[in-house]
């Protein structure tokens, strides 16, 4: 392998664009490239997962990337030592680090095996992960690969419920406005209370403690040029700490969501959940983190720092569905996920 070929690797990665729901060509570059550096049993899987494997025996680690970014193209170029592109921080670079290094331990006489997976969906439903557990895969220990820094290691994210609320009314003239409910206005009378019910949660521990929801999109059907808005739907994404259970936090909803509804005549409102996350929290002292940390003080030289992440990641579903010593690690800062460079 030549010295640079993870940067041009990486290179290659980031010009491949891969929002969710558009992984494939990705995917397919990712497995020519398995290939070629040897991995065994190399294929995509029906959610569209690129698998592949180093190793023989037992116990069976599985490192796992993923390939799909949030949308909005960055221009891939090196500037200053570094280099820019959609993904290069969330989480191409850990991913293809993740496979170099794999490949490098097939020259080493190691004992156990290395499952390599690039999953699909992580930044919208995580269905590439959901397909590995529903595929019945076992593993004896799985490390995610997120940007938590070289010296760092995530044990714990935050959940997620993500729903939405849509208020209707009865469509009328803005001129007899006093005489009609404005659909827009009361979903964001709805939404503040959401809003306020919740802040009265804030931990005086910190934000991973606290549950925090924010809109992330609003539609409005009817209204226009002289019509008072009669439909309003508001996104909402809610993050969970690890002691509320979305099961939980559903029902604080719908409470919330009908107690409005009561209380507006000539107003209707409808729940819908989205998707659903439970919080994780890892076993701090498993042995995967033991040798996490090991590694990191003898490539580094300094002790590692066990963090906690606010948001939300495929660990959680996966160390929850097979209960088996998970972590998440990786290159970058995280503060520098999802921006427009």
């Amino acid at each position: 392998m030549e010295r640079d070929y993870p940067i041009k690797l990486l290179e290659k990665a980031l010009k491949t664009y891969s929002p969710s729901g558009r992984e494939q060509e990705l995917a397919t570059l990712l497995k020519g490239e398995m290939k070629a550096l040897g991995f065994r049993n190399v294929q995509l899987d029906k959610a569209g997962n690129v698998h592949g494997e180093v190793g023989g025996g037992s116990p069976t680690v599985m490192l796992c990337g993923h390939m799909d970014t949030v949308p909005g193209w960055i221009p891939v170029r090196f500037e200053n030592g570094r280099l820019h592109g959609r993904g290069a921080v969330d989480a191409k670079s850990a991913l293809v680090a993740m496979i170099v290094a794999a490949s490098l331990l097939e020259l080493e006489d190691i004992s156990g095996r290395v499952l390599m997976v690039g999953v699909v969906d992580e930044e919208r439903s995580s269905r590439g992960i959901r397909q590995l557990v529903d595929d019945g895969l076992k593993v004896d220990y799985a490390i995610f690969g997120e940007p938590s820094g070289a010296g760092n290691i995530t044990f714990a994210y935050r959940g997620r419920l993500n729903f939405k609320v849509t208020c209707k009314t009865e469509a009328g003239h803005v001129g007899a406005q006093h005489l009609h409910r404005n659909a827009v206005e009361e979903a964001y009378g709805l939404w503040s209370r959401l809003k306020m019910f919740f802040k009265a949660k804030e931990s005086p521990h910190g934000i991973f403690y606290s549950p925090t929801p924010i809109i992330t999109g609003i539609r409005s059907e009817g209204g226009g040029f002289g019509v008072v808005p009669d439909e309003c739907t508001v996104n909402v994404d809610l993050r969970l700490p690890p002691t509320l259970r979305c099961h939980e936090a559903l029902q604080i909803v719908k409470k919330l969501v009908e107690e409005y509804g009561r209380e507006k005549t000539g107003v209707s409102v409808e729940l819908k959940v989205l998707d659903m996350v439970e919080p994780y929290v890892a076993d701090r002292k498993s042995r995967l983190i033991r040798a996490l940390k090991d590694s990191i003080r003898e490539v580094l030289g300094v002790s590692a720092k066990l963090i906690k992440k606010t948001g939300t990641g495929d660990m959680n579903i996966f160390g929850a569905s097979l209960g088996v010593p998970v972590a998440t690690y990786g290159p970058g800062n995280s503060r520098l996920s999802h921006t427009k460079d």
